[in-house]
């Protein structure tokens, strides 16, 4: 259960670090004349906020410790 605290209390920092690094895309897409481009920048910022998203999912998850001694997702 240690282990699992400290890797979960490393998310939220983490989400910041992604946060930021959509704001960058952003910025590039704002100044993007090329299509394809824009599209690869749209891309790339929503594959960025599903990992956001996965990340939030697995902080909120709160394991159990079952009697074989593995944590288990309750």
């Amino acid at each position: 259960m240690a282990k699992w605290e400290t890797i979960r209390g490393t998310i939220p920092d983490r989400v910041k670090e992604i946060e930021h690094e959509i704001e960058l895309v952003h910025e590039q897409l704002t100044n993007e004349e090329d299509f394809e481009r824009s599209c690869e920048l749209n891309l790339e910022m929503a594959e960025l906020a599903s990992i956001i998203n996965d990340l939030w999912i697995w902080f909120r998850i709160s394991p159990t410790v079952s009697s074989n001694s593995s944590l288990v997702p309750s």
